[in-house]
């Protein structure tokens, strides 16, 4: 598991004054509109991208106030953290102190079960890797957006660079947690296949 990638320049008191007080308000009104654009959105997203939804921010007042949601949530003593930034993006992450809970869905008969429109999806990223979405919904012929949130959720995938071409699109790629959830050692022990998949059955 994550963690955060960044100490905050301000920390909220935990002081016995206010231990038993209300969770201090944002001190930004934007603070809300941050978190809600992060939770709803189908994949990681970046600082240029906020400052752009969100008008008159820096990368930095955005990255503050990232660590002041963190810390709220930290105080609060929620599950989960704000993670990433840079080229990746920022996306919710559950916190490693709760790894064990988390495992056991994955664990045995607890093992997390992907849809065949994920199972489509997942192999196409195998097999063309690095791709961007748009060359995979080429193939699927669907919108695959919420999709491959799942799969970076599930550590399934990755973001692993930006395209040198146009609109320089998001490029995936699978990850450790891929190989470990089909049994495979490496890339090379993918099955050799003539015809790429392209069922467009929707997640």
């Amino acid at each position: 598991m994550m963690t955060k990638e960044r100490n905050c320049s301000k920390s909220i008191e935990t002081s016995q004054d206010t231990e038993n007080s209300d969770v201090t308000e944002p001190s930004q009104p934007y603070l809300p509109v941050i978190e809600a654009i992060i939770l709803a959105a189908p994949e990681p997203v970046s600082e240029a991208d906020l400052i752009e939804f969100i008008e008159h921010q820096t990368v930095e007042s955005i990255r503050e106030a990232i660590c002041q949601l963190n810390e709220i949530y930290d105080r609060t003593g929620r599950s989960f953290n704000i993670i990433g930034g840079g080229e990746r993006g920022w996306y919710f992450a559950t916190k490693p102190e709760y790894s064990g809970w988390v495992k056991q869905l994955v664990a045995g008969g607890h093992r997390i079960r992907l849809s065949r429109a994920s199972l489509e999806t997942i192999s196409i990223i195998a097999y063309r890797q690095p791709i961007s979405r748009a060359e995979i919904e080429a193939i699927r012929g669907v919108d695959v957006s919420g999709i491959l949130r799942k799969l970076i959720e599930r550590q399934l995938i990755i973001i692993s660079g930006k395209a040198d071409t146009p609109g320089k699109p998001r490029l995936y790629e699978t990850t450790h947690g891929f190989l470990r959830h089909f049994g495979l050692d490496s890339l090379d022990q993918l099955p050799i296949v003539e015809d790429e998949p392209t069922d467009t059955t929707p997640d």
